[in-house]
């Protein structure tokens, strides 16, 4: 594993007559570009291609994918997608794992029951249904919804991770600068906002476990519903 500091940064230019009027901007510009920031990286550590940023959970190899139901319907997820997928998670990860889903997963969860006979009893909703909220955890374990996940059928949308088997590094935190000298002659003050990081997961390949076939890993995704 080699890990090496790559920069993200980013620019804002803003007047002085506006810094004069709005004494708070400059406290706004840094929150602003804190959390976009922030939605940058945890980006990166699902989908980075780690080629000048980290390398992302859905392009290592680090992870097991889980293959659909047998005549499963497009854009759904069943109970039984629910339970491969927490069967396949390396078990030791079971304590700090979290679900991360997109937000199009939620009626699909909702609506998702375990077969019980010839009926059902709901997996994702309180015993009083509706009326109550939903437990907001499966296998005991959070959901948690993220942009950075896929749209509801492809792969990424409902994912199982363990992001303390992600080594994150990083020096010096968010540094902020501020200059009038950049666009001196337009009235302008340059904010740049720069942060050295690098990750990637600490798993090069899933773990085939011992007396059996079946490999397991701390990142578990749901494959493609179409």
């Amino acid at each position: 594993m080699k890990l090496e500091l790559n920069d993200l940064m980013g620019l804002c230019y803003a007047t002085d007559q506006l810094l004069a009027d709005s004494v708070a901007l400059g406290a706004v510009i840094q929150q602003a570009f804190s959390e976009e920031f922030g939605f940058l990286l945890d980006d990166a550590i699902i989908r980075g291609s780690g080629n000048g940023q980290p390398l992302g959970i859905m392009n290592s190899n680090a992870y097991v994918s889980v293959a659909k139901e047998s005549g499963q319907a497009a854009d759904t997820v069943m109970w039984e997608n629910i339970n491969n997928m927490w069967a396949r998670l390396w078990s030791k990860s079971r304590m700090n794992s979290a679900w991360f889903i997109h937000q199009d997963v939620l009626p699909q969860l909702n609506a998702m029951n375990m077969p019980i006979g010839t009926g059902g009893v709901p997996v994702y909703l309180p015993a009083t249904g509706i009326a109550g909220s939903p437990y907001s955890t499966l296998f005991g374990r959070p959901v948690i919804e993220i942009e950075q996940a896929d749209t509801v059928g492809d792969q990424g949308d409902i994912m199982l991770l363990d992001l303390s088997q992600y080594l994150m590094i990083d020096k010096g935190g968010l540094e902020a600068a501020q200059s009038i000298h950049v666009r001196f002659i337009y009235g302008e003050n340059t904010f740049r906002f720069t942060l050295r990081t690098d990750g990637q997961p600490i798993w090069n390949s899933p773990l085939t476990l011992y007396n059996s076939s079946t490999t397991v890993a701390p990142f578990v995704l749901l494959d493609e519903r179409a």
